[in-house]
């Protein structure tokens, strides 16, 4: 097979042999089989090219791939798997980044951490599953979530838990703890530091449990009185955590 031309293709060249056939290759495989100085191959020798540039091609889909930010091995053999790779290659590939020094999951580990911890609502338990969900080492991941001072936790769920009770103003007392409890678990935190956090709030708004219940009473006493119209008043504010007799007392 001859070589006619090359065309500079973004980041290969579009190669041109005789009886119609283009491949682009990188840079890297025309050095390799010397076609700038042979310009001519059999087919044997094309046929390892094009292992050759499709392993390439790998390789340089993972660089782009790791380029946007740090990877673990187990996010790069995902990524590459879902574009169709063999698991060979795809072994390969990550051997060869690793070899290359472009792989380090003890560095991904502290990076994906301290970003997570310090740029995202997430709290510990939710990161650390998640690095434990793609297969990473264990003792690393706990070694650096232990770097963080239980301080910091504290003080992250603190600023939290204020604007999600602000989110929350329909809801009072036990009921807003439980269900601040329940979202700040899924999180990631643990339920000790949320009910330190928690001891310390106001969760009663007075004055809401009062435009509530002057909201109900508005609602339900064209149909209801006496103590039917009192104890579903009574029920409606429970469920959002007020107590009729609290708001009784405070009615002007």
């Amino acid at each position: 097979m001859k070589v006619l031309k090359y065309k500079k293709v973004k980041n290969k060249y579009r190669v041109y042999f005789d009886n119609d056939i283009k491949i682009d290759l990188y840079d890297d495989i025309i050095l390799k089989y010397e076609l700038l100085l042979k310009k001519e191959i059999d087919n044997n020798t094309f046929d390892k090219l094009v292992l050759d540039n499709n392993k390439e091609d790998i390789y340089n889909k993972a660089l782009n791939y790791i380029s946007i930010k740090i990877r673990s091995k187990e996010e790069i053999y995902n990524y590459l798997n879902k574009k169709g790779y063999e698991k060979e290659d795809i072994n390969n590939t990550i051997n060869r980044l690793e070899k290359n020094k472009l792989i380090n999951d003890d560095l991904y580990i502290k990076s994906y951490i301290h970003d997570r911890f310090y740029l995202s609502s997430d709290g510990l338990n939710k990161i650390r599953n998640y690095l434990i969900n793609l297969k990473l080492d264990e003792s690393i991941i706990d070694k650096y979530i232990d770097e963080i001072d239980r301080e910091e936790v504290l003080d992250k769920l603190n600023k939290l838990v204020d604007k999600k009770i602000k989110s929350n103003r329909n809801y009072s007392g036990n009921v807003l703890r439980m269900r601040l409890c329940s979202y700040f678990i899924e999180q990631g935190y643990n339920k000790s530091d949320i009910e330190e956090v928690l001891k310390d709030k106001d969760l009663v708004d007075i004055d809401l449990g009062i435009k509530e219940y002057k909201k109900l009473y508005d609602k339900y006493s064209k149909k209801l009185e006496g103590y039917e119209l009192e104890n579903l008043i009574r029920n409606k504010l429970y469920q959002k955590g007020y107590d009729l007799n609290e708001i009784k007392k405070n009615i002007d």
